[in-house]
């Protein structure tokens, strides 16, 4: 199940663990993380995840700043 979100596709990899890697649409470039859930977790999990890396990439950078 690959996903959509916010201009970015999430690519679920098979195989313990399960990952996503995340393919930002417009340039095609591979963001350089990836996420991961144990397979106990499953797909929903790994995806949620993924969503949230989305998300915090997108932060306007003084909120990232703030964060760390």
């Amino acid at each position: 199940m690959n996903e959509v979100y916010r201009g970015h596709e999430i690519v679920l990899l098979e195989g313990p663990p399960l990952s996503a890697v995340l393919i930002e649409r417009r340039s095609g470039a591979t963001l350089p993380t990836k996420v991961t859930a144990l397979p106990n977790e499953g797909e929903y999990a790994c995806l949620k995840r993924a969503r949230q890396l989305v998300d915090l990439y997108l932060q306007p950078r003084r909120h990232r700043a703030a964060a760390e």
